[in-house]
């Protein structure tokens, strides 16, 4: 049988021996926490945005990327067609979502093309019909042309700076 004396030490250590661990696991997430909070973000060139269409994918990388009131060099613009009765699905990363976007859908009718403006964590995903309803009576039902994202987002410049870049990214939906 421990003497009480005995028993206390052995209650003493296990309660110091908590209180360690305690203090160990919020520091570790205190520390765990700054990290995540001060990741850096990826680059405005290098966010990617996908583009389905039934088993077809596609990874649209950016085609302008400038700093405001600089010339932009122009970049490629991808092709995915997308038939009249297909949809069109935009997977769009977090990068672009966690603030707020547009997306510019233009037809081969003026008339049918639209705009959405979206504010932060509005949709992570869109589905953009191939062709809509003629906004002229007895026409032919426009059809998906081109498909822009815009965004502004913050990115480095030459120096190491962060700084603010106005970002597109383009698809034509139209079949070669």
């Amino acid at each position: 049988m421990a003497t009480p004396k005995k028993a206390r030490q052995r209650s003493l250590l296990q309660f110091l021996a908590l209180l360690i661990a305690v203090v160990i696991i919020i520091v570790a997430a205190v520390l765990a926490q700054g990290w995540w909070n001060n990741r850096p973000a990826p680059e405005p060139q290098d966010v990617t945005v996908t583009a389905r269409v039934g088993d077809a994918s596609l990874e649209v990388s950016p085609y302008l990327v400038c700093e405001p009131g600089l010339e932009c060099p122009e970049g490629e613009v991808p092709n995915l067609p997308v038939g009249p009765d297909d949809t069109l699905v935009l997977e769009i990363p977090q990068a672009i979502h966690d603030h707020d976007w547009q997306l510019l859908m233009i037809y081969d009718d003026p008339a049918a093309n639209d705009q959405q403006l979206h504010g932060a964590y509005d949709a992570e995903q869109v589905e953009i019909p191939g062709s809509v309803d003629s906004p002229t009576e007895g026409a032919e039902r426009p059809r998906l042309m081109v498909v822009e994202i815009s965004s502004a987002m913050i990115g480095l410049d030459a120096d190491g700076e962060e700084t603010p870049y106005a970002t597109v990214w383009s698809l034509s939906t139209m079949a070669d």
